[in-house]
């Protein structure tokens, strides 16, 4: 509720104020560019996350168009970090022309996150490269790199300019750079090579976890099933030894139940015997009498009551 009532907010204060979205990239400036390049972390091909933080002199709403290689498709993400600190997913248009993907969207928030695969890794044996392109679109104040050595990766080198590796507390590596200004028009290409002897990911929980030598009875911890079976033999006595009791339990009660059972058939019975003792028939006309009469109901005779 309350971040609708924030968005409400902020689209009243657009639809009355008399600036309309910019369309002219011009004065588009990024005050800070933070772009994270972590090659075969979670996919085969090298995740891109460019964190943009607009220039607190940008009005908004503004219409931004950044460029992402045409290899890597659609993006995985266009979000805008709103003032509750989350992320939430931007709309937004693209278009293919040669080389790259335009998108083009409408941020009403200053910071844009941006990430998408690209599958361009070059692999030849073991040595892996990758080249980052930035095309340079919009005027960038401070330019910052951030690349993550895959975790498996025995070494990894840079054609351009990098700062030296440091180990996070995450257990990886990461290389970082600081490009500073780099004005509007100005291509940037970072190439990357590693070496990397497997196809392990930096962060898979997909990958089944291979055994180190064949599993057989003699393999280390591993327990035989014929020196196993007692065991289970033993158990199911177990299962068997408490479900009879369980059963056996369940036998001394309902005997009683069965005793009351029969008590009250019997006195049932008792009655009915009862009853036809009491029965009297007429001595003249053979007229079965009712319980209580004193006079025949059909002759009239008076009935013999002992």
């Amino acid at each position: 509720m309350r971040r609708f009532l924030l968005t409400c907010l902020l689209l009243f204060s657009f639809a009355v104020s008399p600036v309309n979205a910019q369309t002219d990239q011009t004065d588009q400036t990024i005050d800070q560019l933070i772009v994270k390049i972590w090659p075969e972390y979670d996919e085969p091909s090298v995740l891109v996350i460019q964190d943009i933080f607009l220039s607190p002199q940008v009005k908004l709403p503004a219409s931004i168009s950044i460029r992402i290689p045409a290899a890597a498709g659609a993006p995985h993400s266009v979000a805008v970090r709103e003032l509750d600190g989350q992320l939430y997913v931007l709309d937004y248009d693209s278009k293919v022309s040669g080389d790259w993907n335009t998108l083009t969207f409408t941020t009403p928030y200053t910071e844009i996150w941006v990430e998408y695969y690209d599958p361009s890794i070059v692999k030849n044996g073991d040595e892996r490269s990758f080249a980052f392109r930035w095309a340079g679109d919009l005027t960038v104040n401070n330019f910052n790199l951030e690349v993550q050595k895959p975790r498996t990766a025995e070494s990894m080198s840079f054609k351009e300019k990098m700062g030296p590796g440091a180990l996070a507390g995450d257990g990886l590596t990461y290389f970082t750079s600081s490009l500073g200004l780099v004005p509007a028009g100005t291509p940037f290409t970072l190439n990357i090579n590693y070496i990397k002897k497997d196809d392990v990911l930096t962060n898979s929980t997909s990958q089944a976890v291979q055994p180190s030598q064949p599993l057989t009875d003699q393999t280390p911890g591993r327990l035989p099933f014929s020196e196993l079976l007692p065991y289970l033999l033993g158990g199911l006595g177990l299962l068997l030894l408490i479900g009879g009791g369980f059963f056996y339990l369940q036998s001394r009660k309902n005997p009683i139940g069965l005793r009351v059972n029969q008590k009250q058939s019997a006195r049932k019975r008792h009655a009915t015997v009862s009853f036809e003792g009491e029965v009297i028939y007429c001595h003249k006309c053979g007229k079965r009498a009712d319980k209580g009469d004193v006079f025949c109901r059909v002759c009239g005779t008076r009935l013999k009551i002992e």
